[in-house]
């Protein structure tokens, strides 16, 4: 009987248990949308056609469905207009999910007027410095040809309130003489007052910890900024400490760390692991410290405002959350470029076999065979130089390619894009998506299947860098990243470098010029979710002080990264960089220095087209296997297809991601 008593007495203290289990709401998901959406004027377009909303304990909230900032005037203005509204939901419980639409109509005029740098979603925080609905924004108009700024003629529309948290919506508007217009929408979220920033840096000793994965030059920058900034603030002590010995191997240890170990106070990191750190609660939003009343950026010095920071980064950084919070600020940030053998060119441009250096794929592609047809003379030249052998320099032409890529995931990733496909997206309850099952992405393997005896990458030479090749003379022309372009300087022999060298933005598709662009890569900075508050004060300030102009002028002048600063672009020392010469203006730079030179030019020249794909959990997976797809289409096996080698990507992306 006691027996039969214990077991009733158990089941039923387990079912009191479950039953006090709060099951965890989950945000809806919005099904259908479009993120992007032109039509021409006279059409008929329903915003809501095709939408549904589902959530897992409320079901079906597709009646639930609110626009915000949608205008039915939009459809009527015969001019067109470029404009941008937001899908919203919420369920019983407060959870949401938000998707912006970019939306364009045509109309009879050109469209001219275009509002760049809009955040579309943005957290303010009460108590902040005061709010700009305009920061950063600029409008262009090309009515005439040339770009004209219009910046003054902007009207905000609808601007909340913000000493009361809550969501709210306003818009930024502007027209030209012609009806031209834009109008963008921004959803800003105001929130309560961060109570746990001190007012005042302790006196105390405090020591922060920053973890990294870079090589000698970086850390040695680093280690410099530190003392720089102890020196500023003398009762701190920073630590700059490498922990992997490349991102990932950062990122596994930070995990770890995450689990069970000592996270730092600083975190370097790509834009996925970001997410992932987020994901796990690891690292902290920067805004309110970003427009801290006394620990913000200066908003009244044109070089050390938070709009200084360029665009592209700021974008970056606000990427993660549906309300816009910064988790990150940028750090050692670099895009592609192309370097080539300028002798080799100049060589056929003095023969009438070239006019000039060719920019895009196709004239690159048309004009191989005059580089093939030259290479065995020079890789004579430049074998008998190095010391080759007969039998190394007869190996150096068989395997001969003219034109290399030097990332396979990189490659996939760009050239998808500039012939007009998507690579990834991100979801209503902000999962990724992998969009590459499509005709553009089987479009672009299957041109450049067709010329993978012109463009190869590394592991046609069986080594991890084309610039291994490159700078022996053993391939024309390499694309790889500005952060390491000073690895393809050519060798040195005998005081003198094997040959001359040019680098220039990377080529596109002759055939969608509009889609020209190029990846924009690096590394943020993110605060841990670890310490006291003096702690992370400590390290809010260090992360601003690595982000001033002094320090990025000074770190891309070492590196070759690219600023974070558009005012570093202007400063004299920059200009003399990018025009090849030394810090005295006369000097002429040489070898690796001039590599670095001529690959920020290059990055400046194209840095209004780069270009980044939303984080998340996985992306780190999804980009390992598009590198294989195009290693497996440039270099196929005996049964590769360019179908089987996507399909392979594919399937990757529905095992990773689970949709």
């Amino acid at each position: 009987m006691k027996k039969i008593f214990s077991l009733v007495f158990i089941l039923a203290a387990i079912l009191t248990l479950s039953a006090c289990v709060e099951v965890r709401n989950t945000p809806p998901q919005l099904i259908g949308v479009q993120s992007n959406v032109t039509i021409n004027f006279g059409d008929e377009y329903d915003p809501l056609a095709g939408i549904t909303a589902t959530d897992a304990q409320d079901g079906n909230l597709t009646s639930e469905i609110e626009l915000v900032g949608w205008n039915p005037a939009w459809l009527t203005n015969s001019a067109g207009g470029q404009y941008s509204y937001s899908v919203y939901v919420e369920d019983s419980a407060g959870e949401s999910a938000t998707q912006i639409v970019q939306f364009t109509v045509v109309g009879s005029v050109a469209q001219t007027v275009s509002l760049l740098y809009v955040q579309e979603a943005q957290s303010y925080y009460i108590g902040s410095k005061p709010y700009n609905p305009l920061r950063g924004v600029v409008a262009i108009d090309t009515v005439s040809g040339e770009p004209v700024d219009i910046t003054e003629d902007i009207e905000v529309v609808g601007l909340p309130n913000l000493t009361r948290p809550g969501r709210f919506n306003y818009q930024i508007t502007v027209q030209n003489e012609l009806g031209a217009s834009a109008t963008r929408t921004v959803s800003l979220t105001v929130k309560n007052a961060v109570t746990n920033i001190p007012t005042e840096l302790t006196t105390s000793p405090v020591t922060i910890t920053l973890w990294h994965s870079n090589g000698s030059t970086i850390e040695g920058a680093l280690n410099l900024y530190a003392q720089q900034f102890m020196a500023l603030y003398p009762n701190v002590t920073v630590v700059i400490q490498k922990n992997g010995d490349n991102y990932d191997m950062l990122r596994q240890n930070v995990v770890s760390a995450i689990k069970g170990g000592t996270l730092p106070n600083i975190v370097q990191g790509y834009p996925d692991h970001v997410a992932e750190y987020i994901t796990n609660n690891a690292v902290i939003s920067v805004n309110p410290y970003i427009d801290h009343a006394t620990w913000g950026f200066d908003a009244n010095s044109d070089t050390e405002k938070f709009e200084d920071i360029l665009w592209k980064y700021r974008n970056e950084n606000s990427q993660y959350t549906a309300d816009g919070e910064f988790y990150s600020l940028p750090f050692n940030k670099s895009t592609e470029v192309m370097i080539y053998n300028s002798d080799v060119v100049n060589a056929l441009i003095a023969s009438n076999q070239l006019t000039e250096f060719p920019k895009t794929w196709q004239d690159l592609f048309a004009n191989a065979s005059k580089f093939n047809a030259v290479a065995p003379s020079y890789i004579d030249s430049y074998g008998a130089t190095l010391g080759l052998t007969s039998a190394e320099i007869t190996n150096a032409k068989n395997i001969f390619v003219p034109y290399s890529y030097d990332s396979e995931a990189n490659a996939f990733i760009t050239l998808l894009r500039q012939w007009g496909g998507s690579y990834t997206g991100i979801n209503s309850e902000r999962k990724g998506v992998a969009l590459y099952d499509s005709a553009q992405a089987r479009a672009m393997l299957n041109y450049f299947s067709t010329h993978k005896d012109k463009l190869t990458i590394p592991s046609n030479w069986g080594t991890d860098y084309a610039s291994d090749i490159f700078k022996k003379g053993q391939t024309f022309m390499t694309i790889g990243s500005t952060g390491g372009a000073y690895y393809n300087t050519p060798t040195m022999v005998n005081g003198e470098y094997l040959f001359e060298f040019e680098v220039v933005p990377l080529p596109y598709n002759k055939d969608l010029p509009q889609h020209a662009t190029a990846i924009q890569q690096g590394t943020n900075m993110s605060l841990a979710n670890t310490g006291t508050d003096q702690q992370k004060l400590a390290s809010w300030l260090f992360l601003k002080f690595l982000n001033s102009n002094e320090v990025q002028l000074d770190f891309t002048l070492k590196t070759g990264y690219q600023p974070t600063r558009s005012s570093v672009y202007t400063t004299p020392q920059y200009q003399n960089l990018m025009n090849g010469l030394a810090q005295d203006g006369v000097t002429p730079l040489l070898g690796e220095d001039l590599m670095r030179a001529k690959a920020a030019k290059a990055a400046a020249a194209q840095s209004e087209i780069l270009f980044f794909d939303q984080a998340f959990v996985g992306s780190s997976a999804i980009r390992a296997a598009v590198g294989v797809t195009f290693e497996r289409v440039i270099i196929p096996t005996a049964s590769d297809t360019v179908e089987n080698a996507l399909q392979y990507a594919i399937a990757e992306a529905r095992r990773i991601l689970g949709n």
